[in-house]
């Protein structure tokens, strides 16, 4: 007599793969091995930080932005910059990073910001993609007042991001947004950035 399966019992094996189809389109792809080695140091020893941090492709901005893709933004030559030259974000404005490679062990990332004028805040998210191709942004900060030029927090890197399993890897790119600071509130604020770095703690 042939064995029968019932109703109930195809749909929970339905539900389970369709459960482990939506598991897997947010983990990432097991690398051989983990992200290339980049030259790291504590760059940020004078704001009290003494852990080692590798420079993001162009993040210094001494030589433009290469690889960044900039809408309503731009690089300028400013003294007052660590680097001399600072990345502007109008009102409005996007900035995003060249992609790079996080595993585990990139767990933070900080950058020297400046509010150069206006009323709204500086948003920054990390733009990922799961394995299905589909992009996420994942929200990890919203800075609102630094008047003079300033280290912003440490912020969450790997920690926010769906690495589970061990030796995966994501590409990643860090996005810096002038936005409202209310619903109620117009975005006036106009933003420089400088000296994006990340932390690769295990390295």
């Amino acid at each position: 007599m042939p064995y029968v399966i019932g109703p109930r019992r195809v749909r929970k094996l339905a539900t389970a793969l369709f459960s482990a189809a939506l598991l897997f389109a947010v983990v990432p792809v097991a690398a051989d091995a983990a992200c290339p080695s980049s030259a790291a140091s504590n760059v940020f020893a004078e704001y009290n930080d003494n852990a080692s941090y590798a420079l993001v492709q162009g993040g210094n901005f001494e030589s433009g932005a290469p690889g960044w893709s900039l809408s309503r933004a731009a690089v300028i030559e400013e003294q007052a910059a660590p680097s001399g030259g600072a990345l502007v974000i109008q009102p409005g404005g996007t900035a995003v990073s060249p992609a790079f490679c996080v595993s585990s062990e990139y767990p933070t990332f900080r950058f020297l910001d400046h509010r150069i004028g206006g009323s709204g805040t500086l948003n920054v998210s990390l733009r990922w993609t799961d394995a299905f191709g589909f992009s996420h942004n994942t929200s990890v900060a919203s800075i609102q007042s630094a008047a003079s030029w300033s280290i912003s927090p440490v912020l969450k890197l790997a920690t926010d991001l769906p690495l589970w399993m061990p030796g995966s890897t994501l590409s990643v790119k860090l996005v810096f947004e002038s936005a409202q600071s209310s619903l109620f509130q117009r975005n006036t604020a106009e933003w420089a950035i400088d000296g994006v770095y990340v932390d690769p703690h295990s390295r």
